[in-house]
C-alpha cells in the first residue's frame, strides 16, 4: 500500500514542484522569507515524526545542558532554516548573478578557495549549504559534488537542473569517487556533506559525533591523501534581512600517507569541526535527519535515540 501511495502521489508532487519553480522566482525577497517562516512553523507543528526525531537528536547532543523550551526553540528555527534553504535553491536560480551578489557575502576566510588549485570543501546540512556551491560557481570555481537523490525521479531531475543553473556540478553516485579523483588531479574542486550516514557496507567508518560513534564517509580524507588536496571546512549561515554569510572555519593539510590510521584521524577531525559549528549555532542544523540511526555494535543502546538500529 505504501508503494502504491507513493506511485499515486508522485505526479502531484512533480506538478507542485514545477509550479513552485515558475512562481517562487517571481516573489520579492520579503515574501520568500515570510513563506519560509510560515512553512517552517507549520512543519514544526504538523510534522510529528520529524519533531520527535529532532527532539530526540537534541537530547543526544545537549542532554541536560539545554532546557526543553530551548530545544523546542532550536528545532522550530531549524524547520524554518531548512524551508528557507529549499525555497532559495529555486529563488537564487533566477536572476542568480544579481541576487547572489546582493544577498550573499563571502567572508575573507574564503579567499584561499578562489584559485585554480585542487581543493576539497566539506560542509554539512547547516544553514544554506546549497548556496556555497552557487557562490563558488559564480566566482568561476565550480564545485563538483555528489547529491542524495530525491525519491521522486522527476522532481530529482528538476532539482538537479536548478542546482546546476549557476554552474555547480552534481555527479551521479555511481562511479562518483573515480570522477572526483580525476577532477582533483586536474586542479578542480570537490564538495562533500559529511553529516550523513554511510554504512560500513558502503565504505563508511566510525567516528565520534556528539559523544556517540556514527558511520561517516572517509572519501574526503582518502581523496585528500591521494591527490595532496587541502581540505576546507566551511558553512553558509543565515543573516538578518534574508542575507547569508559564507565562511571557512578551518583549513586542514592533507595527510602525508594514506594509511587507515591517517584516514581515520583526518575523518574524525573534519567531523569534530562540523560538531563545533553545530554547537555554536544549533538552530542552523538539520535536526530532523536520523543522524544516529545506525548503532555501533556493542555500544550502550540507552545512549542512542529511539529510532536507532544495529545494521549488520
Amino acid at each position: 500500500m505504501a508503494k502504491l501511495y507513493r506511485k499515486i502521489r508522485r505526479p502531484f508532487e512533480t506538478a507542485f514542484f514545477w509550479v513552485a519553480l515558475q512562481l517562487i522566482p517571481l516573489l520579492p525577497r520579503c515574501a520568500v522569507l515570510s513563506m519560509a517562516w510560515m512553512g517552517g512553523r507549520l512543519g514544526f507543528l504538523l510534522d510529528r515524526r520529524g519533531r520527535a526525531i529532532g527532539l530526540a537528536n537534541l537530547e543526544v547532543a545537549f542532554r541536560k545542558t539545554k532546557s526543553s523550551a530551548e530545544k523546542n526553540r532550536i528545532l522550530r528555527q531549524s524547520f524554518i532554516t531548512m524551508t528557507r534553504t529549499l525555497l532559495d535553491v529555486i529563488w537564487f536560480g533566477t536572476f542568480s548573478k544579481r541576487r547572489l551578489k546582493k544577498y550573499v557575502r563571502l567572508d575573507d576566510s574564503m579567499r584561499p578557495l578562489l584559485c585554480d588549485k585542487n581543493q576539497i570543501c566539506i560542509t554539512a546540512h547547516f544553514g544554506n549549504w546549497e548556496t556555497v556551491g552557487q557562490m563558488m560557481a559564480q566566482q568561476g570555481f565550480p564545485l563538483y559534488s555528489i547529491a542524495m537523490p530525491v525519491k521522486n525521479p522527476a522532481v530529482n531531475q528538476l532539482l538537479i537542473k536548478r542546482r546546476e543553473i549557476t554552474g555547480q556540478k552534481i555527479i551521479p553516485r555511481e562511479g562518483a569517487l573515480r570522477k572526483l579523483l580525476n577532477i582533483l588531479r586536474n586542479n578542480g574542486k570537490t564538495a562533500f556533506l559529511i553529516d550523513q550516514n554511510t554504512e560500513e557496507a558502503q565504505g563508511g567508518i566510525w567516528a565520534d559525533y556528539f559523544g556517540l560513534p556514527v558511520p561517516v564517509t572517509p572519501a574526503p580524507a582518502a581523496l585528500a591523501a591521494k591527490t595532496n588536496s587541502e581540505i576546507f571546512i566551511g558553512f553558509c549561515a543565515p543573516q538578518p534581512g534574508g542575507h547569508y554569510l559564507v565562511y571557512v572555519t578551518q583549513a586542514i593539510s592533507p595527510p602525508s600517507e594514506s594509511t587507515p590510521e591517517a584516514i581515520q584521524t583526518l575523518t574524525q577531525k573534519t567531523l569534530t569541526a562540523i560538531e563545533s559549528a553545530v554547537r555554536e549555532h544549533p538552530e542552523h542544523w538539520l535536526w530532523m535527519y536520523k543522524r544516529w540511526k545506525i548503532k555501533k555494535p556493542g555500544d550502550p543502546s540507552a545512549e542512542y535515540p529511539f529510532y536507532a538500529e544495529i545494521v549488520r
